[in-house]
């Protein structure tokens, strides 16, 4: 980055979208596993800080703390106690984090394309994409993975085009930090330290100095294990054991709940296979689908002709990282029969190899006439869902494209839509707001919780939560494994996103 000038456009994309940000993220509300986040970060904190043991014997200690431990520390900085300032907060944090990596995207797509038409919409593919965008401010887990997976491609490509021993301690460390949020984060340095072990065997061949790569390599790794281990309090006592006790963990976690897919209910354990390849396919805008599954073709085809090629330091080796980053994942959850759940979320990261793919197949096709007609449709595709998030604000995350039908009711009864419940901020403003009771009973969801406490103290006063329908002045329910409608008569407030009800109120009595 020499050359500030270059990047002026995506310093412009950055700014523009933190000051867009500084308007809405108050707009979400708080999904049900926020507070779990939370509490994961304080355990981690006490561990830290106050000699707390908890952490030792806490089930969930397979979860990393490299971003919920920073949010901890940042609420103690700061001295935020109140609850609705605290997960403010925090979305606002999470997002500027997602912004961030955004911008190191964009300057990753420059130096790839030497182009900044290409590397601005490439900034635009990470932000424009619904769910992900409304995920950036309430998923502390898959968002913060996904932007710091963003920032070790840009790292990546920097290391091995300059070659020096700082970028790939750099690397090291970006690739620990990663890891330390999600274990998942041991696949980019896995797949990094195959381009190590191919510019080893080259090295040796030629007999070009394979001794300074072998200690760049060996560097690498005291990077990533140096700062994986400082990140995550889990691995302080006994790191390999405890290391590979979390990754069985997580490879068959241990979530059982029922998930809705194809208007059928199944067991989370027993999810057919085309979970996340048809969930992958129908919640991102199809021209991206289009063009990014063009670039995994183009980049194949590229090595099998010229296989030298993919083995030597150039861009095409790197768009067959991306292709691993992208494919492995999934393959990986297929063999492994891994739970997963809640759209495709847990692996939201393979978006980002995704977009460096579009954009290689973009360049590729953009020659000759096929130039005035890319850009114009990849304009349309991005003012086509630049519309929908301002028209759904803040309910982007149940964006669905077209290859899924837009009937009435037709996604609710098919698809899960709000399973993280954070619509029942409205729901709760919009009770509060049409009925002037002192005293409001609501049987509910329970993430709309979650929500309540977030509540300036004379609204929350005013909200009792009731366990039994028959003791309740409201039902609210954003239809989570239920997409049948309710036999109660009276709807009192309605939320539709593409002609479905992602959260609904009874009016009982």
């Amino acid at each position: 980055m020499k050359n500030i000038k270059l990047y002026y456009p995506g310093l412009f994309l950055f700014v523009l979208f933190i000051t867009i940000s500084l308007f809405n993220f108050k707009d979400y509300g708080v999904s049900w596993d926020e507070p779990i986040s939370r509490d994961l970060g304080i355990i981690y904190y006490d561990y830290v800080f106050n000699h707390d043991d908890k952490l030792v014997t806490y089930l969930e200690r397979d979860h990393g703390s490299g971003f919920e431990l920073p949010l901890i520390c940042m609420e103690k900085t700061f001295h935020l106690t109140e609850q609705g300032a605290i997960y403010n907060a925090r979305h606002l944090v999470t997002h500027l984090l997602f912004l961030l990596s955004a911008f190191f995207g964009y300057v990753l797509f420059y130096r790839l394309f030497r182009n900044h038409w290409l590397a601005c919409l490439g900034f635009l593919l990470l932000v424009l994409n619904p769910r992900i965008y409304a995920h950036s401010f309430f998923n502390s887990k898959d968002i913060p993975f996904l932007s710091m997976v963003m920032i070790s491609l840009f790292v990546c490509h920097l290391a091995f085009t300059e070659k020096k021993t700082k970028w790939y301690v750099l690397l090291g460390a970006v690739c620990g930090y990663t890891a330390s949020i999600r274990i998942l984060g041991i696949l980019p340095p896995a797949i990094f330290g195959l381009l190590f072990c191919i510019d080893i065997i080259t090295a040796f061949m030629k007999k070009d100095r394979p001794l300074a790569i072998l200690k760049q390599f060996a560097l690498f790794i005291v990077s990533f294990c140096g700062i994986i281990i400082l990140f995550w309090p889990t691995l302080w006592r006994n790191p390999v054991h405890n290391f590979i006790e979390c990754y069985g963990f997580m490879s068959h976690f241990r979530w059982v709940g029922d998930v809705l897919f194809n208007g059928n209910i199944y067991p989370s354990t027993n999810i057919p296979s085309q979970y996340l390849p048809e969930w992958f396919c129908i919640s991102n805008p199809i021209l991206w689908l289009l063009f990014g599954f063009i670039g995994v073709l183009l980049a194949l085809v590229a090595l099998i002709k010229n296989p030298r090629s993919g083995i030597e330091n150039t861009n095409l080796r790197f768009y067959l990282v991306c292709v691993g980053l992208f494919l492995l994942p999934v393959l990986m959850v297929l063999f492994l029969h891994s739970v997963v759940y809640d759209d495709w979320r847990h692996i939201y990261f393979i978006y980002c190899p995704f977009v460096v793919l579009i954009l290689f197949a973009i360049n590729k096709l953009s020659v000759g006439k096929m130039k005035w007609l890319i850009a114009p449709l990849c304009l349309l595709q991005a003012g086509v869902i630049t519309v929908f998030m301002v028209k759904n604000h803040p309910f982007q995350s149940v964006y669905m494209n077209e290859f899924v039908s837009h009937d009435k009711e037709y996604i609710r009864k098919h698809f899960e839509m709000d399973y993280w419940g954070c619509s029942h901020k409205q729901a709760l403003e919009y009770i509060l707001a049409h009925d002037p009771s002192t005293s409001i009973k609501v049987d509910m969801f329970p993430a709309l919780d979650n929500n309540i406490v977030t509540l300036p103290e004379q609204d929350k006063k005013r909200i009792t939560r009731v366990e039994h329908p028959e003791d309740a002045d409201y039902f609210v329910t954003n239809f989570r494994t239920h997409p049948a409608k309710y036999d109660y008569k009276n709807i009192f407030y309605n939320l539709t996103v593409q002609n479905s009800s992602i959260l609904r109120v009874y009016k009982l009595r």
